[in-house]
């Protein structure tokens, strides 16, 4: 799979898609991953996605990055968030209110920033944004959280990912913030559909064989949810019973980050009726077997 090299510091345009820009913020995000991609897109008024940073430098070097823009005329237009997490929204209320924008984003994420960041659109699939030669149309894509959107620029063919792939770290579907892994597969396949030249991700380089990358996701995925079904059996176990064995690639250190993980894999597995969660009556913690 390709991956461009982009600088931390200077935003860089796309390659081949110059109404794209990429800055890197550093973000409170999970490792190995240290930034959060923030990408600026318009021909003329830019469109912002993801100002990630609750950092007063990082801030101050995105607003640096944007007046420059702006003095070259290209003012921010509106602000849009792909989703709810805090690697994702914490510099979107200090840019909005310093620029005197809006803030669009799906009605899920809406909820989940509420009181933190003034959503003021709501949008959903096939939105449109002014941000590139033909636009963008957002593509509903839950799963990672209930209320993920992506963009697909139409001209470029380029995806703004968000948290659907990313090539520095992995993906998580954290079932009590609401991630599913049916509909984060589900999603998956509908970006493996669109035949995109460009994968965007939230963390890491820009991924040029899109499809490939999708598949390799979907794979690892399924071959993941194999050996959580090998490791149940008719002896109920603890998630962190069951971590070990279906994580034998995994080092011990991150067993927290897997568990979280699998969790998601056992939930999948009971709604098709493929586990069975047996419910702690003495707080000694759920238990699944087969």
């Amino acid at each position: 799979m390709t991956r461009a090299v982009i600088s931390p510091r200077i935003p860089q345009a796309l390659d081949g898609a110059p109404w794209i820009r990429i800055f890197p913020v550093r973000t409170p995000t999970l490792p190995p991953a240290t930034h959060t991609n923030v990408y600026l897109a318009g021909e003329r008024a830019l469109t912002v996605f993801d100002p990630a940073s609750p950092y007063d430098d990082e801030q101050a070097a995105l607003d640096e990055a944007l007046d420059a823009l702006a003095n070259d005329g290209h003012p921010v237009a509106e602000i849009v968030l792909t989703h709810h997490h805090v690697d994702h929204v914490s510099g979107a209320a200090h840019l909005a209110e310093r620029l005197g924008v809006g803030v669009a984003a799906h009605r899920e994420t809406a909820a989940r920033v509420a009181g933190r960041v003034n959503v003021t659109r709501l949008l959903d699939e096939g939105a449109r944004l002014d941000c590139g030669p033909r636009g963008a149309t957002a593509l509903f894509t839950p799963g990672h959280a209930p209320g993920h959107l992506c963009f697909l620029d139409e001209e470029s063919r380029a995806v703004i990912a968000g948290d659907m792939v990313a090539s520095t770290g992995t993906i998580i579907i954290e079932p009590d913030d609401a991630g599913d892994m049916i509909a984060y597969l589900a999603s998956l396949g509908r970006l493996r559909g669109l035949g995109a030249r460009w994968l965007l991700p939230a963390h890491g380089p820009p991924i040029a064989d899109a499809d490939a990358l999708l598949d390799f996701y979907v794979a690892h995925r399924l071959e993941r949810e194999r050996r959580v079904l090998a490791a149940l059996s008719a002896e109920p176990r603890t998630v962190e019973e069951l971590v070990p064995p279906a994580y034998p690639d995994v080092a011990p250190a991150i067993y927290g980050l897997a568990a979280r993980s699998l969790l998601a894999h056992l939930h999948k597995l009971e709604r098709e009726g493929r586990a069975r969660k047996i419910s702690s009556s003495d707080g000694s913690g759920d238990r699944w077997t087969l």
